[in-house]
């Protein structure tokens, strides 16, 4: 509402921030758990694999599939989040109710994002100004999945509604976000910045919560509650801000060799974000 209201670029500026600091998170995550040490290949080898595969499509003459990937991988990635966090929600309270449970909310977070992404790419013909390869469908085939999207979520919230003594309202929540963030693109408009910017700053800002209180869970020191509180809030700053630095660092250069390593820097985030919480790398970080 504010977009249409007023526009978008303070909130295109949150955006520019906070997507900076929530980078820094997963560095953060990374070095608190010292992850690169059982984990090379996952936090080491595959990101410099990353980096140089952005650099070859760039300057190879792809950057229409640069582009491509960047758009469908940080679309999946904003939705595994949600699944990934509210399957952790999931295991706090004992795991799905049934396989009906695991298949209903397996749907409801996939098929919302799966309308929204083929909604944008039938729609709008550039992502942030740079063209991209994706399949055009018909409008009415466009609001068939749409409709198809909100049937399964409304399913999903009956089951749950009629087991809520079992399902942690945390997961619930989750659901419902990843529909009305990626629903958004058929009220909002996909060819529109707000569609954009109400998935990423939600993304964002829930992604830094995430963090900072999976970090506050770990931190075993005992301290004063307001001073420990201060403490742990500036070792996990300090990852966030130096991403923020160097990101604005890059910005005071003119070089033809910067603007790959910003979106492989992205590219590296979407991959090791996928890696570093699952059950494995918590494992890991304890041991």
């Amino acid at each position: 509402m504010v977009l249409q209201w007023h526009g978008d670029r303070e909130l295109d500026t949150a955006d520019l921030l906070l997507s900076e600091l929530h980078l820094g998170a997963t560095y953060d995550a990374i070095v608190r758990g010292r992850l690169w040490r059982r984990m090379p290949f996952d936090v080491i080898a595959v990101p410099i694999a990353i980096l140089a595969m952005t650099y070859a499509l760039s300057f190879g003459g792809f950057p229409v599939l640069l582009t491509s990937l960047a758009l469908y991988l940080g679309a999946w990635h904003r939705g595994r989040q949600n699944f990934g966090i509210a399957r952790y929600y999931q295991a706090r309270i004992g795991g799905p109710v049934s396989l009906w449970h695991r298949r209903l909310f397996t749907v409801a977070i996939y098929a919302p994002m799966i309308a929204g992404v083929l909604y944008f790419t039938g729609t709008s013909p550039f992502h942030e100004g740079e063209e991209y390869a994706g399949p055009t469908l018909d409008q009415g085939v466009l609001f068939v999945l749409g409709a198809v999207a909100a049937t399964c979520v409304a399913i999903y919230l009956v089951f749950t509604l009629r087991h809520r003594q079992q399902v942690h309202p945390g997961e619930r929540w989750l659901v419902m976000a990843q529909a009305l963030s990626f629903g958004s693109a058929y009220v909002l408009g996909a060819w529109s910045v707000a569609f954009i910017l109400v998935l990423v700053v939600h993304h964002e800002v829930q992604y830094l919560y995430f963090t900072y209180a999976m970090a506050r869970r770990g931190d075993r020191q005992r301290r004063a509650p307001v001073v420990g509180e201060l403490r742990l809030l500036a070792s996990f700053a300090l990852w966030p801000l130096l991403g923020l630095g160097s990101w604005a660092l890059c910005q005071q250069f003119d070089s033809e060799w910067l603007p790959p390593f910003l979106v492989g820097g992205l590219l590296c985030h979407y991959w090791l974000d996928g890696r570093i919480w699952t059950s494995r790398a918590r494992r890991t970080s304890a041991a």
